[in-house]
């Protein structure tokens, strides 16, 4: 709605006159009244008649919030899981084990996969599998 309310307003502006208008949007005191303008209207429409939906609000941002914190840690775990699927490494049961030589090494020797497919795939890890065996 303050998009459409900005809209209307500029829309019968020529460009020269675009900078002049929307400058003393951006001040700081300006920032401010919209922002107290804003948690007044919602405190007269959702506290004062009390409504439960600042109780959803409250559940549907934390959700948001926390999908947004994790949204890195995933994107990495979705990047190394199309990594190995490019190279032909699978993953056992979804999880990401590719981080510690010793789930290689692990994984190498009690027959979940080749030791010829881990990325790992050199003398330590060789050496490893004959101490174990």
């Amino acid at each position: 709605m303050a998009l459409r309310k900005l809209y209307s307003e500029i829309k019968g502006l020529k460009v020269k006159e675009l900078p002049d208008h929307v400058k003393p949007m951006l001040s700081i005191g300006y920032v401010k009244k919209a922002v107290q303008r804003g948690m007044d209207n919602y405190h007269a429409k959702y506290i004062e008649t009390s409504s439960i939906d600042p109780l959803l609000h409250v559940c549907y941002g934390g959700m948001i919030l926390s999908y947004l914190i994790a949204l890195p840690e995933e994107r990495r775990h979705l990047e190394h899981q199309q990594h190995a699927k490019e190279h032909g490494l699978g993953e056992p049961s979804g999880s990401c084990f590719g981080e510690h030589l010793f789930a290689w090494c692990f994984f190498g020797i009690s027959g979940h996969c080749r030791l010829e497919d881990t990325v790992f795939a050199n003398a330590k890890i060789r050496q490893c599998s004959k101490k174990i065996a």
